[in-house]
C-alpha cells in the first residue's frame, strides 16, 4: 500500500512538472494532464504527448516527462522505491520497453545531462560529450570537437586529439536501448575478424576495457578509429552495390545469439519504434501537422503504408531470411578514389530478409533526376558479383523498395511520438518519400527485369 501511494504521488509530481513546461496551459488541459498520469492509460497518456508537443514545447526540455510518460503509456510498472531517481529513465526498443531499473548499474542524473541535447549530428550539451571523452581519454580539456556530414539518430563528432590525431565518438540518441548497442558492438567485433575489401568501425576501448559507456543521463557512447573516406552521395553506385552484397555474404559467417536482437523486421511494420502503433500512426497522419499542401501527400502515404505493410505480412514469408545490415545506403559509406572504404552505423543490424539489403540501397536513388535507373543498373552489377538472390526476391524487391521507404514515415512519427525528433522530421521528408514510392511502382517491372537478368535468375 505504501508502495502505490509513493508510485500516486510519483505520477502527480510528474503531471505537475510537465505541465509547468507549458506556459499558459488552461485548467482543462491540465486536467487532462492530471488523468494522463493518474489513470496510468495507455491511450490517455499518448495524449499527454500530443498535449505537450502541441503546445511547442522543446522537444529537449521534455525528454524526460515524455519517457516517462512512454513508460506508463505502454504499461511499464517497474517503478522501485528503493533505486535512485535515475531508474526512471527507460530503455526504448522497436520490441517494446524496459526501465534502467531492470539493468545491472543504476546511474545518477544530473540537470545538466536530463537529455542528449542534440539531434542527429548537432551537439547542444558540451558537458556531457566531455563525460563521455573522460570515459576514453585521460586529459579532455583540449581536445577539438566538429560535426560529421549526415545523420540523423546520434551524435556523431570527429574528436581532435592533442597529437593531431582523430577519433569519432557517437552518442547514442535511441532512447537508452542499450541492447541494441551491445548486438551492434558483437557484430563488428566479428566482422573484424573477416577479410573483406573494405572496414568497418573498429572500437577503442574505454579505461575500463569495454567498447561502450553508460553515461549519467542513461545514453550509451562509444569511440572508434577514423577511417579513411568521404561519402559518396550519388557516385560509385556500382562498387556499393558490390560492398553491400559482399558485406550481405560475409554477414552470414556472424554467429549472434537471435535472441540479442530487439529490432523487429521490416514487415512488422509498427514495430519499427517503441512509441508507434498502426492506431496513433494513423491519427498523427490524419492530424494538423499535415494540413496544407501536406494534407493529400499524408492521405495517400498512409494509404500506402498500410497497403505494403498488409502485404508484406502476408504476401513475403517464404523469403530467406539472414542477418543484415538494416540501414545500407549510400549514406552510410565511406568511398576514396572511387572505391568503397567502410561501411559504416550498424545500429539496425536484425535478421531481416536477406533481399533487404539491395532494397534498402537502391532506395536512395528513387526518384533520383533526370533518371535514376543508371543508378539502378550499376548498383544491381555490383550486387551481382558478391550476392545472392533467387527469382522470388527479385520479384518482391520493388515492393520490399517501398517497405523500407514508408517505414521511414512510420519511424519518424514514433520519434515524434516519444520526443525524440520534432514532426519536421517526417513532414519535410514526406513529399521527397512519395515521389520515390511512386517513381518505384512506376518502374517495377523494370527494375525486376534488371535483377534477373543481371543475376542470371
Amino acid at each position: 500500500m505504501m508502495q502505490e501511494m509513493l508510485v500516486l504521488s510519483f505520477k502527480t509530481t510528474m503531471m505537475q512538472w510537465c505541465a509547468s513546461l507549458v506556459e499558459g496551459l488552461s485548467p482543462a488541459s491540465r486536467r487532462q494532464m492530471e488523468l494522463c498520469f493518474l489513470c496510468h492509460n495507455s491511450k490517455i497518456c499518448r495524449q499527454a504527448i500530443d498535449l505537450l508537443t502541441n503546445h511547442n514545447v522543446s522537444t529537449m526540455r521534455l525528454s524526460l516527462p515524455l519517457l516517462v510518460i512512454s513508460s506508463l503509456a505502454t504499461g511499464a510498472t517497474a517503478f522501485s522505491v528503493q533505486r535512485p531517481a535515475a531508474s526512471l529513465f527507460t530503455s526504448t526498443t522497436r520490441m517494446g520497453m524496459s526501465t534502467l531499473a531492470e539493468q545491472e548499474t543504476p546511474t545518477t542524473t544530473t540537470s545538466a545531462s536530463a537529455t542528449i541535447g542534440a539531434v542527429g549530428s548537432k551537439l547542444t550539451d558540451m558537458q556531457l560529450a566531455k563525460e563521455a571523452l573522460s570515459k576514453f581519454l585521460d586529459n579532455t580539456e583540449d581536445l577539438e570537437l566538429t560535426p560529421t556530414s549526415g545523420g540523423v539518430n546520434n551524435i556523431v563528432q570527429y574528436v581532435t586529439l592533442p597529437s593531431g590525431e582523430r577519433e569519432l565518438l557517437r552518442m547514442y540518441n535511441n532512447g537508452c536501448d542499450e541492447q541494441r548497442v551491445k548486438f551492434e558492438h558483437e557484430i563488428l567485433k566479428q566482422l573484424n575478424t573477416i577479410k573483406m575489401s573494405f572496414e568497418v568501425p573498429q572500437f577503442v576501448e574505454s579505461k575500463e576495457g569495454k567498447t561502450m559507456v553508460r553515461l549519467s543521463n542513461g545514453a550509451n557512447a562509444c569511440m572508434w578509429k577514423v577511417i579513411p573516406g568521404h561519402l559518396p552521395k550519388l557516385t560509385c553506385a556500382g562498387d556499393l552495390g558490390r560492398a553491400a552484397g559482399e558485406l550481405n555474404t560475409a554477414l552470414t559467417q556472424v554467429q549472434v545469439d537471435p535472441s540479442m536482437c530487439n529490432c523487429a523486421p521490416y514487415w512488422k511494420m509498427f514495430d519499427v519504434h517503441h512509441a508507434v502503433t498502426r492506431e496513433n500512426f494513423e491519427e498523427t497522419m490524419k492530424g494538423p501537422f499535415f494540413g496544407g499542401e501536406l494534407r493529400e501527400t499524408a492521405d495517400r502515404m498512409l494509404e500506402e503504408t498500410l497497403k505494403i505493410a498488409d502485404k508484406c505480412a502476408g504476401a513475403y514469408q517464404s523469403l530467406p531470411v539472414q542477418l543484415i545490415h538494416g540501414d545500407l545506403h549510400y549514406d552510410n559509406v565511406l568511398v576514396q578514389d572511387d572505391k568503397v572504404t567502410a561501411l559504416l552505423d550498424f545500429e539496425f543490424a536484425a535478421f531481416d530478409w536477406r533481399a533487404l539489403e539491395i532494397a534498402i540501397g537502391l532506395s536512395k536513388y528513387a526518384g533520383e533526376e533526370p533518371d535514376a535507373m543508371p543508378y539502378f543498373d550499376d548498383y544491381i552489377d555490383g550486387y551481382a558479383k558478391t550476392g545472392t538472390l533467387t527469382r522470388e526476391e527479385a520479384e518482391a524487391v520493388p515492393d520490399l523498395i517501398n517497405l523500407r521507404i514508408l517505414s521511414n514515415i512510420v519511424y519518424f512519427v514514433g520519434r515524434h511520438i516519444a520526443g525524440e525528433d520534432d514532426i519536421s522530421s517526417i513532414t519535410t521528408r514526406i513529399q521527397n518519400y512519395e515521389s520515390r514510392v511512386n517513381w518505384i511502382k512506376e518502374n517495377s517491372d523494370v527494375i525486376v527485369k534488371r535483377i534477373v537478368d543481371k543475376m542470371g535468375l
